[in-house]
Formats: C-alpha cells, sequence, structure tokens
C-alpha cells in the first residue's frame, strides 16, 4: 500500500470520532510522520470529499458550545484559533451563529444559574465571583456588568 493511501486511511480514522479542522487533520498526520506534501494532498481530498470543512466545523462548534457549556464570542474565538481556523473563518462563523443567540440574556441566565452558589455571601463578594466566571467564559465586560446587576437585583441585593 503506498504512503498516500496509509495516510488518507488514517485521516479518514481519525475523522470517525468527531469532525475537525484542516490544521488538526496536518497535525495527526504529522504526527504520523507523513511529508508535508501528503500532509497537504490528503486534506485537499478530504476538503474536496466535503469531510473537511473548516467553516462548517467552526459553527458546529459554535453551536456544540452554545447548546452544551455557554461561553462568550471571546473565549469561542480563542478555541477556534487553538483548533487552527484562520480568523476570518472563525469572525463568519460566529457572525453566522451569533445572529441567533444573545450573548447578554446568556451571560445574565448563567450568572443567574451560578448566583445561587453564593447565596448568603455579601453583594461585593458574589458580584466579583460572577464577574471572574463570566469574564473566565469570554463575555464582553458590558454584558458581565449588566448580567450581574440584573442578577443582584432579582436576589435583592444592594
Amino acid at each position: 500500500m503506498e504512503q498516500i493511501d496509509v495516510a488518507k486511511e488514517q485521516a479518514l480514522h481519525f475523522l470517525t470520532f468527531r469532525p475537525r479542522s484542516s490544521t488538526e487533520v496536518r497535525q495527526y498526520l504529522q504526527r504520523k510522520d507523513h511529508p508535508l506534501s501528503i500532509q497537504e494532498e490528503v486534506v485537499e481530498w478530504l476538503q474536496h470529499l466535503g469531510y473537511v470543512d473548516d467553516l462548517r466545523f467552526a459553527m458546529q462548534w459554535i453551536e456544540n458550545r452554545y447548546r452544551t457549556n455557554p461561553m462568550g464570542v471571546r473565549r469561542l474565538s480563542k478555541e477556534l484559533w487553538q483548533k487552527g481556523i484562520p480568523q476570518p473563518i472563525i469572525n463568519e462563523a460566529l457572525e453566522r451563529c451569533g445572529a441567533t443567540v444573545d450573548e447578554g440574556a446568556l451571560a445574565k441566565e448563567l450568572a443567574t444559574k451560578q448566583a445561587r452558589r453564593y447565596r448568603g455571601q455579601d453583594s461585593t463578594v458574589i458580584a466579583r465571583r460572577l464577574a471572574g466566571f463570566l469574564g473566565r467564559r469570554g463575555f464582553r465586560s458590558d454584558d458581565i456588568q449588566r448580567a450581574i446587576s440584573e442578577t443582584l437585583e432579582a436576589l435583592h441585593l444592594p
């Protein structure tokens, strides 16, 4: 069996677990000691077949995150960048998916759930902890501030 056929077989097997970005496939093939020319040929072949599509991957990643582990645009962007997705594709995916998500409402929903853990504590402690929590989740500062003030108001805290 030729090296290109082995590489294609390995790449297809790698894709059976979950969708991958083109960079992830290249890195996988590199770890399997395939030369750059074979890596590129295999990725192009997979793209031609529709098995690897960075925009579709990014959109699926965003939708999955919103559904299972909600977070803000900053963190989503960082995660996709770490997966090797180019910034223009990240921006397009966020634009397409972001039209359906209200980040302010999402931040408030998460803050409300998280605040239940802090019941009985001082409002400044709650606000600080919520700010850290939402900040780590990648929300914008204005959404964080609004979510905290609305959550504290709902809890009848100053």
